[in-house]
């Protein structure tokens, strides 16, 4: 701030020389002037800065020791405006600037999307476009608390969801839990849980609902696993009342997963030589253009595109890439028959970590990797046991009128 303080109000830079120099500056400090980066030179004159409040100071002392002062440099904002008088062109953009600049800042330019894990950010941004809320929409029109209440009717999974509005940005958080639907009366819809694959139930452990199905049970796509309907039985076990419930239990099924890779022991390899061309491109809504050489035969062209960004999720119609080109020729190569095991085990591994890394269990693998002359086949099942469990509309029952006579 002391550094800025000098260049708002102004300051100079004079040259003091002839007369009684040194009994100016000790006037100079007497009378409170302020002078910084005092220099002398050869000839006995100095140089100094001082600010332009302090310069019409000078005068009673100029006067007493007979020096001479001569202006050298001139700075700060008074002197640009002053020297900017005739050029109407630059304050009117600084004017145009600062308009712009409080429209802008009337509107929402980045959304920002944080603790989303099952819905991804982008479907959950073409969601809210579908609802107006997009980049560019005036503040004043979103309603925060629509926002997240539109959020989670749509996301059931989401436990709650917050919108707030800071600066420009619109932040929503978003927490995930269990699916769990709500009714107009903040109630949980009755459902119950069926089965969406067949498997063994391994493990089952109910917090609501009836479970129809117990460990050891097997199951097929379809089956109602837990049922979200309460049967109230009287003294004689006739029923007299039902009481529908949202069934929420967690349910794990062992099942077989057939796998089957086949890997070619004669392959074609691209071998890539040193050389590079190098070129780009600047892509703007229908328009292309591109730099650098043409593809020929036996090079090939690989390219980079880097679509502009305002904000992390306001993405411009134009993007920038590079392109790249390589000199290769194909080789057929012939896989020893270890090299064939080592690459399909390879892809084995990397097929079991995907499921497990959506969850899944490997309990066993039962896949055998065979050699044949032309092929290396992996054939054979892997036992995987996963949670399973799918939300369904629960069946209504009606009760007879006889029996709700007999109990009203």
């Amino acid at each position: 701030m002391r550094n800025f303080l000098p260049y708002l109000n102004g300051f100079i830079k004079i040259r003091i020389h002839g007369g009684q120099t040194e009994r100016f500056l000790n006037l100079c400090m007497s009378r409170g002037i302020i002078l910084w980066d005092l220099s002398g030179a050869p000839d006995g004159s100095y140089s100094c800065f001082l600010s332009t409040e302090h310069f019409f100071l000078l005068a009673p002392a100029r006067r007493k020791t007979k020096v001479q002062i001569h202006i050298l440099e001139k700075h700060g904002l008074p002197f640009f405006f002053a020297n900017s008088k005739n050029k109407k062109a630059f304050f009117a953009g600084i004017l145009l600037c600062g308009i712009l600049l409080f429209v802008l800042s009337g509107r929402i330019w980045n959304i920002h999307i944080e603790g989303n894990r099952i819905n991804t950010t982008p479907e959950i941004l073409k969601f809210l476009e579908k609802q107006g809320i997009s980049h560019g929409i005036p503040k004043k029109q979103v309603n925060c608390s629509s926002v997240a209440l539109q959020i989670r009717e749509r996301y059931p999974e989401t436990a709650w969801v917050s919108a707030k509005i800071q600066g420009t940005r619109l932040i929503i958080t978003v927490k995930e839990g269990n699916y769990q639907t709500i009714s107009s009366e903040n109630e949980p819809v009755p459902c119950s849980i069926c089965a969406e694959k067949e498997g063994k139930i391994v493990k089952m452990i109910t917090r609501s609902g009836v479970p129809l199905k117990k460990i050891g049970d097997t199951c097929k796509k379809g089956d109602i696993l837990v049922l979200g309907r309460l049967d109230l039985k009287n003294d004689s076990q006739e029923v007299f009342r039902y009481e529908y419930v949202h069934a929420d239990a967690d349910i794990y099924i062992k099942r077989k997963l057939p796998y089957y890779v086949e890997l070619p022991m004669e392959y074609e390899k691209e071998i890539f030589f040193e050389e590079e061309k190098k070129g780009g491109f600047i892509k703007a809504g229908n328009l292309y253009l591109e730099w650098g050489e043409k593809p020929q035969k036996g090079w090939k062209r690989m390219t980079e595109e880097y679509p502009l960004h305002l904000t992390e999720n306001f993405q411009l119609p134009v993007s920038v890439g590079s392109v790249t080109l390589r000199q290769y020729k194909k080789k057929r190569i012939l896989r020893k028959e270890d090299e064939a095991k080592a690459e399909a085990f390879r892809i084995l591994q990397k097929y079991e970590k995907n499921l497990m890394e959506k969850g899944v269990q490997i309990f066993a693998n039962n896949v055998k990797i065979e050699v044949d002359h032309k092929n290396c086949i992996s054939s054979g099942t892997l036992e995987i046991i996963e949670k399973i469990g799918k939300e369904v509309p629960v069946e209504r029952m009606e009760l007879s009128k006889e029996r709700t006579t007999e109990n009203g």
